[in-house]
């Protein structure tokens, strides 16, 4: 590479810097409020990325173990997002700066690195295939800062686009030069892949096993035993340093089998809802005015364009890309067959149009379901679209160099600059919203206590296990928790969670049965050391309330108070 190029690429990469610090505003200058968006997800993000560092340097057990929650039984973090690739890079900063507070500003530069990142690796895999460095920009442009992109910021283990961009890119370049450096390239590709999003790896074994098809047809003999070989050392390497993981997942499927399959009901409302496809989300500013509409017209049926609307310009310069230029496009057929099958997958078990679900058709993801492990765990179908709007942004790519070539050399830049501003225009989506959660006063106090004890939130719901992992980084005491996850647990076993979750079960029973329920209680609550049981006042419903208050009472609660009329907080000695 000359010097010129290297010039050339360090440019490209500043203006994707530089783009994606002005489209995610005020994220690199704010460094106490968050993006919250929906469901409390930077909440456990956040919890994850802390709880790595606590594990690992504090408590000096693994990243997988949980001892604060569900005290004193270990909950295993297996299965759940905890993005251990960027908590790596985050321990520096916990360490110099203090745990939590560093957490909220190394979230939102890893944000604005995986935007740059993204973008400047999608250039490269765009040029490489659409064969135009000027389409190879834009197209970076308008895939780097999709919806989807924007949407998945709390969840880093979907918003890490440019691990799997790299990944590609280390691929394609062994397929091209087969020479032992490119294979431990690729191999050690894999390996912050899978810790950080195990799904995208998933996807990336669909998106290659498609791609060997499509060479097996078209120039099988770049698939020779160099080939063969290369690709063995570099799954041998993923493998090895994959493998303290890998032994975890297999340990605990063989523990805990049920624990991660989902239903066809939520893998229905986690798919894709065709009209999201054509018509935006609220969340763009440059259609704010149609976006409320559009959500209307989904309803629970399916995914919005919150999240999956592609934007126009990439919807219909990739159109126009597919069927104008063909012969611009490298390797065409096999991007066609990725937009294909990861579109059709993203619809999961049934049709999805507007608020109308066709269950009397079911798509191929009914029946893979039956055959593949994989699509009867994976809950949201929809986030396999990525690598169908990835294979959009390449024909949109491939579009662009057409264009390019059918306008005069003096208007070809003109053009391509113009509608790279619309498409930031019409992508953009800052100011971001920024938020923060609160920590309540009950909460502030009970760091200042320096009894080892767990405490115990009531009534079980997802949004308040995601407060109280939050308010767990700060106070640091031990939590009583139980996310039943479909059937991995049995309400026989946790006591607690039998009586506290429906306390008019107790109120049923005899007068010899309720004497030994109580002293079951009472012999859980030493058990795990529960000095505070907290009713979340919001929460709760009143006749809830009033059966779980006369339950509680009659425990024997040293001292009953309400905090803030946010909770009501039973002690209890320990």
């Amino acid at each position: 590479m000359t010097g010129k190029n290297k010039r050339e690429l360090c440019f490209i990469f500043l203006l994707y810097l530089i783009l994606s610090i002005i489209l995610t505003f005020p994220l690199a200058v704010n460094f106490s409020r968050y993006p919250i968006f929906d469901h409390l997800d930077i909440a456990l993000c956040f919890y994850n990325f802390w709880l790595q560092y606590y594990n690992l340097f504090v408590l000096k057990i693994s990243p997988w173990d949980n001892i604060l929650f569900n005290y004193p039984d270990i909950y295993r973090m297996t299965f759940f997002p905890l993005n251990l690739s960027y908590g790596v890079l985050s321990f520096p900063l916990q360490a110099i700066a203090g745990t939590p507070k560093s957490i909220p500003g190394f979230f939102h530069w890893i944000s604005i690195l995986s935007f740059t990142l993204t973008g400047f690796l999608g250039f490269l895999l765009f040029k490489k295939f659409s064969q135009s460095k000027n389409a190879g920009i834009l197209a970076g442009i308008l895939f780097t800062f999709i919806p989807f992109h924007y949407w998945h910021l709390p969840r880093c283990h979907i918003s890490c686009l440019e691990l799997v961009l790299l990944t590609m890119l280390c691929y394609f370049r062994l397929l091209e030069t087969k020479t032992i450096r490119n294979g431990i390239y690729f191999g050690l590709s894999l390996i912050p892949l899978f810790y950080q999003s195990p799904n995208y790896l998933v996807y990336l074994l669909i998106f290659f096993s498609l791609h060997i098809v499509y060479i097996l047809f078209t120039s099988r003999r770049s698939l020779d035993w160099k080939w063969l070989k290369l690709i063995l050392l570099a799954c041998s390497l993923a493998l090895l340093f994959s493998a303290p993981y890998l032994i975890a997942i297999v340990k605990d499927i063989v523990r805990l089998p049920p624990a991660s399959l989902s239903s066809i009901k939520e893998q229905t409302i986690f798919s894709t809802d065709i009209i999201g496809l054509v018509l935006p989300g609220f969340n763009q500013k440059l259609y704010s005015a149609i976006g409320n509409f559009a959500e209307s017209l989904v309803g629970a049926s399916g995914v919005s364009g919150k999240e999956i609307f592609p934007g126009y310009l990439l919807l219909l310069s990739g159109i126009a890309g597919i069927f104008l230029a063909r012969k611009k496009i490298k390797a065409y057929g096999f991007w066609l067959s990725i937009l294909l099958v990861c579109l059709v997958l993203s619809l999961g078990p049934y049709l999805n149009i507007a608020s109308h679900t066709f269950t009397n058709l079911p798509l191929p993801y009914f029946f893979l379901r039956k055959i593949f492990p994989f699509f009867l765990i994976d809950r949201t179908p929809v986030r396999i679209i990525i690598l169908a709007f990835l294979a959009l942004a390449v024909f949109s790519a491939g579009f662009f160099c057409w264009l390019e070539q059918k306008i005069p050399a003096s208007r070809g830049k003109i053009v391509l600059l113009a509608l790279s501003a619309f498409g930031l225009l019409e992508l953009n989506q800052a100011p971001i919203k920024l938020d923060r959660i609160n920590l309540p006063i009950f909460f502030q106090q009970l760091a200042q206590e320096q009894e080892e004890f767990a405490i115990l939130d009531l009534p079980y719901l997802p949004d308040i296990y995601q407060y109280s992992a939050f308010y767990q980084m700060y106070h640091k005491k031990y939590v009583v928790e139980y996310p039943i996850r479909k059937g991995a647990e049995t309400f026989v076993n946790y006591p607690l969670y039998l009586y506290m979750h429906n306390p008019e079960r107790f109120f049923g029973l005899g007068p010899e049965m309720q004497a030994q329920v109580k002293d079951t209680l009472r012999a859980e609550f030493k058990r795990r050391k529960i000095k505070y049981v907290i009713i979340w006042l919001k929460f709760i419903e009143e006749n809830h309330k009033n059966n779980l208050d006369k339950l509680l009472n009659t425990l024997g609660p040293e001292k009953v108070f309400e905090s803030e009329n946010l909770f009501r907080v039973y002690q209890f000695k320990i």
